[in-house]
C-alpha cells in the first residue's frame, strides 16, 4: 500500500495505465504536440515582442476554427473546457474559478501560473482573451507578468 495515497498497488498501477491511454489516445486523435516546460520557454524567449497581438490574434482564430471543426457551436463551455484540458494534456496550470453563480455578471477567472516568461504569459493571456471575444464572450480583466496570467470572463452563455 503506497503510504502518500493510502492505495495498493493495483489500483495505483490501473490508474496510471487509465490515464496514459486517455492521454495517449487524446494526442493520436488531436495530432497536438507536447513540449518540454524548458523547451516551450526556449522558443517563446525568442518571440519578437512586437509580434505578440499578431500571433496571439492568429492563434485565437486558429483555436476557434479547429473547435469547430470538432464540436460545431463555440460556446462559452466548449471553449472553456478545451483550453482547460489542452493546458492539463500539456502539463500547464490553468484553473478556473468559479464566481458567483447568482450574479450573472459575475465572472468566472482563468488563472495560469507557469514559470514560462512574460512572453508566454502575454501571449497565452492575448490567445485566450481574444478567442473568448470571438464568441461574443465579455472579458473584463486580463492581467499577466513573468510567473503568471489572469483573465476574468463573464460567461454570456449562461451554461456552465
Amino acid at each position: 500500500m503506497s503510504k502518500d495515497t493510502k492505495q495498493g498497488p493495483s489500483t495505483i498501477g490501473s490508474q496510471i495505465v487509465s490515464q496514459w491511454i486517455e492521454f495517449y489516445c487524446y494526442k493520436i486523435q488531436k495530432g497536438d504536440v507536447i513540449f518540454s516546460k524548458q523547451l516551450l520557454k526556449k522558443i517563446i524567449s525568442i518571440l519578437d515582442k512586437s509580434k505578440i497581438d499578431k500571433v496571439s490574434e492568429f492563434m485565437a482564430k486558429h483555436i476557434i476554427k479547429e473547435i469547430k471543426l470538432q464540436k460545431g457551436d463555440v460556446t462559452y463551455p466548449v471553449l472553456s473546457d478545451h483550453i482547460l484540458k489542452w493546458n492539463k494534456i500539456n502539463r500547464l496550470q490553468l484553473n478556473r474559478i468559479k464566481q458567483n453563480n447568482n450574479n450573472d455578471d459575475c465572472p468566472d477567472m482563468f488563472v495560469s501560473k507557469h514559470n514560462l516568461g512574460c512572453n508566454w504569459s502575454e501571449l497565452e493571456c492575448k490567445t485566450y482573451t481574444k478567442a473568448f471575444e470571438l464568441i461574443g464572450q465579455d472579458v473584463i480583466s486580463s492581467e499577466y507578468d513573468e510567473d503568471m496570467f489572469c483573465i476574468k470572463v463573464i460567461n454570456r452563455n449562461g451554461i456552465q
